[in-house]
């Protein structure tokens, strides 16, 4: 008993020590988990006020209006009609503000009349950079007692004059490949008859912030990048090998969470980025804004007259209703982001068409057409409904759709039986290759016509049914959901392209095998061609009905017009 009082005894004393100690160790632990919390309500509540703000915005129904926006070479005319009231004036947003900032007291230029025309300099200075406005949003303004408040709402360039006059290269068919490089595969172009591929682009892969060896300069807003010659090589070969044979081209844009100039990562990531694959760009500052405009002048310049191949069109970032994985910027509202990749696709279509006045830019979604938002991401109806929105606010510009239809289950090809939640109604939640009518319903609907006249691009840029295994069962169902996707993609009007995704199977992609080739490093037949190759090398040709007509069995058809349904509401 004396020995366990003693023990008792030392053991108190041991803990009368150790505590001062302990809590030393733990008060600035728990001081920081308090800051990180103030830190994480304060931003919390911004991204609230931020969302409210641009409902509000966008809800609102202002007095005024901006009614044109034209650039020429040196110039930018804006047209408006005002209110009654002497305290108007004509305010500049530039991209890396906000339309309701304080951005939007500075450079306030007075207008008379209620049917006004202000020509301003194209090019300023702004923040330390060289600035082109014909980036700009424009906007009414109304000087209060209280302050600066909007009387329209803000519109971009109607007009902006190209540089280059190269003539659109028409899609020569509706078969295409995602995911085009370069490879001992190459001749596949010719051998399946591709109209169209996609092209990745990792944008802060390409460019430094100092001189390099053997780094091509170029000055953007008054500042000098130097691109990767090795990088810029690879792409004048890959497009000009497609471009010189007819086959259009569209570029990904991506931004990878580092770039290839570290000093560069937190100029391109966007600063609420906290993980996922890719980042939304960085257009929250001037440094960030002028680098992304950049790396995009940079392209569109060098890919608009053939000389190193077309970029014929830009499908902007990845998959970004499901944007927290596949272009993330943090966990934002709704709102936030969409207003964050509407600024985006503006950005590019308005230097690319300085340069290109053919080119579209698409907005990349996937199939989670009317997902419920705290299932999977965003959906993508509310997305494409809100660029409408947006482009009647505005202006409309030339923006078009690529969508992923993938199976429900990426990994189970008979997508005819297992896609129960790809009905064949507006209100579908998945849109797969299974009722591709309803996106052709929705595209070819001219409310949504660009301007009201022009059906706007549709591809379906990356999709495929997948192979588990290389086994026969498995090879002949995803050969067969490729048929099923050809015939109705050939059939409906709105679709302009399908660029199959993959091309080749690839380790990288979390175990599928949806290429029309096996791995390259497949130990049986290293990149050997699958089934589903010979499907789409038939694809348009006479040959379709005779390779097509195996798998009609397959599927449990008696012909393909089987496949076919009316779209209800």
């Amino acid at each position: 008993m004396a020995g366990c009082a003693l023990v008792r005894f030392k053991r108190h004393n041991l803990m009368k020590r150790a505590i001062p100690v302990i809590i030393s160790l733990l008060l600035p632990l728990a001081m920081s988990a308090q800051g990180q919390a103030a830190q994480d309500a304060a931003k919390a509540a911004a991204w609230k006020s931020h969302a409210a703000a641009i409902s509000k915005y966008l809800s609102t129904d202002y007095p005024g209006s901006i009614v044109s926006v034209k650039v020429s070479g040196d110039k930018v005319c804006i047209r408006g009609r005002k209110p009654s009231g002497d305290n108007m004036f004509l305010t500049e947003i530039t991209p890396w503000e906000e339309v309701y900032g304080p951005g939007i007291e500075d450079g306030l230029v007075a207008v008379k009349g209620r049917r006004f025309k202000v020509s301003l300099p194209r090019m300023v200075e702004r923040d330390g950079i060289v600035y082109d406005r014909a980036l700009s949003r424009w906007a009414l303004v109304e000087k209060t007692p209280e302050g600066v408040a909007l009387a329209s709402h803000a519109r971009y360039a109607d007009v902006i004059p190209a540089l280059f006059k190269a003539p659109r290269m028409e899609l020569k068919g509706k078969k295409g490949l995602g995911g085009y490089r370069l490879n001992r595969f190459q001749e596949d172009l010719e051998s399946l008859g591709i109209g169209s591929v996609t092209i990745n682009i990792h944008l802060n892969s390409l460019l430094y912030a100092s001189e390099r060896p053997d780094a091509i300069p170029y000055e953007y807003g008054g500042i000098t990048y130097w691109f990767d010659s090795a990088r810029v090589d690879y792409l004048d070969r890959v497009l000009s090998y497609c471009t010189d044979r007819g086959v259009v081209t569209s570029a990904i844009t991506l931004i990878d969470l580092r770039s290839a100039d570290p000093t560069l990562t937190p100029v391109f990531r966007h600063p609420d980025c906290d993980g996922g694959f890719y980042s939304m760009p960085n257009m929250t500052t001037p440094a960030g804004f002028n680098a992304y405009a950049a790396v995009l002048d940079f392209l569109a310049g060098r890919y608009s007259t053939g000389e190193h191949g077309r970029i014929n069109n830009w499908i902007i970032h990845n998959e970004v209703d499901y944007g927290f994985g596949w272009t993330n910027m943090g966990h934002q509202s709704y709102e936030a982001y969409m207003d964050a990749y509407e600024k985006s696709m503006r950005l590019n279509y308005n230097i690319a068409v300085a340069y290109d006045q053919n080119c579209w830019v698409l907005g990349s979604y996937t199939h989670n057409w009317n997902v419920p938002e705290d299932e999977n991401g965003f959906p993508v109806t509310r997305m494409l409904d809100d660029h409408l929105r947006y482009s009647r606010l505005e202006g409309d510009f030339r923006w078009g759709v690529a969508q992923h239809p993938y199976p429900q289950d990426l990994f189970a090809p008979e997508f005819w039986k297992n896609d129960t939640r790809s009905t064949y109604d507006t209100g579908t939640d998945y849109l797969t290759f299974k009722n591709l009518e309803v996106i052709d319903k929705w595209i070819r609907d001219k409310d949504r016509f660009y301007r009201g006249k022009t059906k706007r691009l549709l591809f379906l840029s990356e999709n495929g049914t997948n192979s588990p295994s290389y086994s026969e069962t498995d090879l002949t169902n995803q050969a067969a959901g490729a048929c099923w996707a050809w015939k109705k993609i050939s059939a409906l009007p709105g679709i302009d392209a399908v660029q199959w995704h993959a091309w080749i199977d690839d380790r990288g992609e979390f175990g599928l095998r949806i290429g029309l080739r096996r791995f390259p490093d497949d130990e049986e037949e290293p990149g050997g061609v699958k089934p589903v190759w010979k499907v789409w090398e038939a694809a348009g040709t006479p040959s379709e009905d005779e390779v097509f007509a195996p798998y009609l069995k397959v599927i449990g058809l008696g012909s393909w017009q089987e496949i076919f349904h009316e779209v209800g509401k």
